[in-house]
């Protein structure tokens, strides 16, 4: 069996070993970002079900008295992978909403922004969107969601993952062991979307991937 400690997961570090078992799988001793300890098996680790202690559960429910656009998060209405919680609109209304929704800017009124022109681009302003594109990035904040420390990578079944948003498509970049070669990945990513050179960036990359793969193939062939 693979030893998995040092290894990161999301949140989580593997520590060590246990004699344990959790559904017929190795249980490992990992150490979560927030300082707690967690027991997880080999098969939750390596297909990313388990990425923290639970406190990142907790971080993703933890919204109510939070504004969002202009609602202002009352109360969870509903539990689950797509909890949805009452708010309440700067206009009056009331209106449940997915958490989701409410955190990536999909739903930022009870639907009144849309009403009118002005309205409308009010909208668009507090998506903070560019040419459809996510402007997080132009800001060099961090997602208070992100479980790697940067925007745009995430963890995979155990490996990290690049990716970006562009004109509302997900491109993928990377996947790696490394995390400086993903890292790397969406920092260039990000360089072609400001230099409004990206659509060629992506085609290069992906040109690059196809000549990789045919090499690949000639040696299997040999």
């Amino acid at each position: 069996m693979k030893d998995l400690t040092g290894k990161r997961f999301g949140k989580l570090i593997v520590v060590g070993k246990t004699e344990h078992r959790i559904s017929g799988s190795v249980a490992w001793i990992c150490k979560c970002d927030c300082g707690n300890k967690t027991k997880v098996s080999t098969r939750d680790l390596n297909r990313g079900a388990v990425k923290s202690c639970g406190c990142l559960k907790k971080e993703r429910y933890d919204i109510i008295g939070k504004q969002f656009g202009e609602l202002t998060v009352i109360k969870r209405e509903s539990y689950g992978p797509h909890a949805s919680f009452l708010c309440k609109c700067s206009c009056g209304n009331t209106v449940s909403v997915r958490g989701d929704s409410l955190r990536r800017g999909k739903t930022v009124s009870c639907g009144c922004l849309k009403s009118t022109p002005q309205k409308a681009k009010q909208l668009k302003d507090s998506r903070h969107i560019v040419d459809h594109t996510s402007n997080v990035f132009f800001k060099g904040t961090v997602s208070k969601n992100s479980i790697t420390g940067i925007n745009g990578v995430t963890v995979v079944r155990g490996k990290y993952r690049a990716y970006i948003g562009y004109k509302n498509k997900i491109y993928h970049l990377v996947t790696s062991n490394d995390l400086s070669i993903a890292k790397q990945a969406r920092v260039e990513a990000e360089k072609a979307v400001k230099n409004g050179t990206f659509e060629e960036w992506i085609s290069a990359l992906k040109e690059e991937r196809r000549q990789k793969g045919n090499e690949k193939n000639n040696r299997f062939d040999r």
